[in-house]
């Protein structure tokens, strides 16, 4: 079973995974992707007046990058 990596970047921390998980397929990595990057903005939205950005890069096995996930959050005041 491939490999994948889950590099993140909040705007403050950049995490480079080095551990990986095992997943069947690049559209296994995607989903696991997805979920995880939901997960980071539940923990990091809250505090994230008046914006936030997060990005989540996927590597294979051999440390190519196959997907980018970028999630941005504005609270803008319109009075």
């Amino acid at each position: 079973m491939p490999r994948y990596f889950f590099d993140t970047d909040d705007g403050d921390v950049l995490f480079r995974d080095e551990i990986g998980s095992d997943l069947a397929s690049d559209h296994a990595a995607r989903d696991e992707a997805s979920s995880a990057l939901a997960e980071l903005a539940k923990d990091h939205i809250p505090g994230a007046y008046p914006q936030k950005n997060i990005t989540m890069w996927v590597r294979n096995e051999e440390g190519e990058p196959i997907l980018q996930l970028a999630l941005s959050f504005a609270i803008r005041p319109l009075k």
